[in-house]
């Protein structure tokens, strides 16, 4: 396996777990989303066609590590995300896309939960 199966191995991995606790709903991935945050940003990290995703993952963790977020803040960050990771389906690898597109659509639908 070289780096790059290595690497779509662990974003596969990691889209796995990430669709995984938001199938569930919010309440179920808060024990999770720092982590997986902390974790995507990782992966994300000098990846700069992703740059712009990476950037509010990174914001969203801020926001979630102070203590302040209300739902229109986080409704707002997952929105935005949703839309991000919609758009990086098209140019994903085949093994990917589907799974992009869902997670895109998972975090929009947990945005629109979030405004109520």
């Amino acid at each position: 396996m070289n780096a790059s199966q290595s690497q779509s191995s662990l974003g596969n991995s990691q889209l796995d777990t990430t669709l995984g606790a938001l199938r569930g709903g919010l309440p179920s991935a808060a024990g999770i989303a720092g982590e997986n945050i902390t974790g995507w940003i990782k992966t994300l990290q000098g990846n700069a066609p992703l740059a712009d995703i990476a950037a509010e993952l990174q914001s969203l963790h801020q926001v979630l590590r102070s203590g302040t977020a209300d739902a229109a803040t986080l409704a707002q960050h997952l929105s935005s995300l949703g839309e991000l990771t919609t758009q990086a389906a098209d140019s994903a690898t085949a093994d990917a896309q589907d799974k992009l597109r869902e997670l895109g659509n998972v975090l929009s639908t947990a945005a629109g939960q979030l405004r109520g």
